[in-house]
């Protein structure tokens, strides 16, 4: 991590670690996302998804500040923007008809976390949000009914 100096990077990636997982920078009219490489693939996924969300919404954030010496203090999207990024990330990754062929097609939960690259709570958390499982229980029996 070029201009990033030992002991910042020794922060983020080993004493802190498991303090925070992203966040956006904006420099002029190019946006930045930088991640905490020391996390799962599927956690990546999700944060970065979320991230890229407020791009696309065009969230700003709340407020952000420096130090006297120079140091960044992150802040954080109000938290409406921040449910925004959460549904708009969750549907990227796991947009609708993906959720459909996943049962259509039989595929366990844990292949789809594979196939998808995603955790079980987001795999869950968008199939109860959608209603997926509901439709397709309510058509298999109106199905059943009319056989």
């Amino acid at each position: 991590m070029d201009g990033l100096s030992n002991q910042d990077l020794n922060q983020l990636t080993v004493k802190d670690n498991e303090s925070w997982s992203a966040f956006t920078l904006r420099v002029r009219d190019r946006h930045l996302i930088v991640f905490n490489p020391g996390q799962s693939p599927p956690r990546t996924n999700s944060v970065v998804m979320h991230e890229l969300s407020h791009i696309m919404l065009g969230h700003e954030l709340a407020s952000a500040g420096m130090t006297e010496d120079g140091h960044l203090i992150p802040s954080n999207y109000d938290q409406d923007q921040e449910h925004e990024a959460d549904w708009l990330g969750g549907t990227l990754l796991l947009p609708r008809p993906a959720l459909l062929a996943i049962r259509r097609t039989n595929l366990s939960d844990d292949q789809a976390m594979i196939e998808f690259q995603v955790s079980r709570q987001m795999l869950t958390w968008r199939f109860r949000m959608t209603g997926v499982d509901y439709q397709l229980a309510n058509a298999r029996k109106k199905w059943a009914r009319r056989s």
